[in-house]
């Protein structure tokens, strides 16, 4: 058991390095093709298409947008050469690199992507340590054996024996996500289960795990999911900062400084600056955030927020939201909802209690961060 679980930490870890890596991207394409799309709104373009062999400075947004979307095409190219480079090192990118792109081209999606990771990486790993040739030929290994064996395996995983089922699954899921989005319904059930999930372990495996779904989503055009998850995130970091405004006896002087910079992190989304309140009484605090951040990204389905461009995040994101007051309303009622609760359930003052949830179940957070 405890083999197992141990290898289980060990592809999380991997994983997580891999969406580490990725995370710069998503953020940095999907800003430089919501900017010339905002700007196209305040002027009334909908789409730069029109312009792609025109000059002026529509054509130059429109090459400035395309350029994002390229950023946005490579998501899958860097999470699998990432992963792979976490497992396998230098040796294991290229094959990694090529397994994501492949994934991306046969349309096997982000699952695609994690499984070439894994794979590069893994035959990677084994080669460089398995495989030796004595003298001279010793170059042969990291030059030629390697790099044929691991980028063979892929093209024959991925390209071949992979591609068909996993673009199956990856199509179904999406077209699965996208009637959810169009049912009133369902899509609030959605913007729930999202919400918890961000809620859950701000940045931990459950929290990126909804964010990945979110920014894979955002890559095949549908983009209501990265709205609600962007709503969501703010407001762990923005309610405990509220929080320590306006009932600042509960907090003691420590937290109630700290307090200041989760206003700017909920602003701008940063979901871990609620990590150290969450962890002075987690039993109780998790709870309350998955609350807070499941009612805030439900009320913002419920009002109708909608897609009209990639989302950008943070609480300024409701520009680049359809309906944005909805988004807005959804993230003040999360935030404030964490407010009210996390200073009912627990004085921050409380120095025994705290030292005690910390001793009780600060292992808990540990495994979940």
């Amino acid at each position: 058991m405890k083999k197992s679980n141990s290898f289980l930490k060990e592809l999380k870890g991997h994983l997580m390095t891999g969406i580490s890596y990725m995370l710069p991207l998503i953020i940095g394409a999907s800003l430089v093709v919501a900017v010339p799309k905002l700007i196209g709104l305040t002027v009334g373009i909908t789409d730069f298409g029109q312009y792609k062999d025109a000059t002026g400075i529509y054509h130059i947004l429109y090459l400035v947008e395309q350029s994002g979307w390229v950023g946005v095409g490579m998501l899958n190219t860097i999470l699998g050469g990432f992963i792979a480079y976490s497992i396998g090192d230098k040796p294991a990118l290229a094959a990694g690199f090529i397994g994501g792109q492949i994934a991306t081209n046969t349309k096997a999606g982000f699952l695609g992507a994690v499984i070439a990771g894994f794979v590069a990486g893994y035959v990677a790993k084994f080669i460089k340590e398995k495989v030796q040739i004595p003298g001279a030929a010793a170059s042969m290994v990291p030059l030629i054996i390697l790099p044929l064996i691991t980028v063979g395996t892929i093209a024959l995983l991925m390209g071949v024996i992979l591609s068909g089922p996993l673009s199956m699954i990856n199509i179904s899921l999406i077209e699965w996500i996208k009637s959810m989005c169009a049912n009133g319904t369902n899509v609030i059930l959605l913007a729930v289960i999202l919400g918890a999930m961000i809620g859950f372990d701000l940045g931990g495996p459950v929290n990126k795990s909804a964010w990945m779904a979110g920014n894979v989503l955002l890559t095949e055009g549908v983009y209501l999911p990265a709205i609600l998850i962007n709503c969501a995130i703010v407001i762990p970091p923005l309610g405990y900062g509220i929080a320590t405004l306006i009932r600042k006896s509960r907090f003691s002087e420590s937290f109630r400084e700290a307090g200041k910079g989760n206003l700017i992190m909920g602003f701008i989304g940063i979901t871990e600056g609620a990590i150290p309140y969450t962890l002075f009484n987690p039993l109780k605090l998790i709870p309350v955030n998955m609350i807070g951040c499941a009612l805030g990204a439900g009320l913002t389905a419920l009002l109708g927020a909608h897609a009209i461009m990639p989302p950008i995040g943070g609480l300024y994101g409701f520009i680049s939201v359809g309906s944005g007051w909805a988004y807005l309303i959804g993230a003040i009622v999360g935030s404030f909802t964490i407010a009210i609760l996390s200073t009912i359930f627990v004085d921050f003052n409380d120095d025994e209690e705290g030292a005690k949830s910390k001793e009780d179940d600060e292992e808990i957070i540990l495994e979940m961060s």
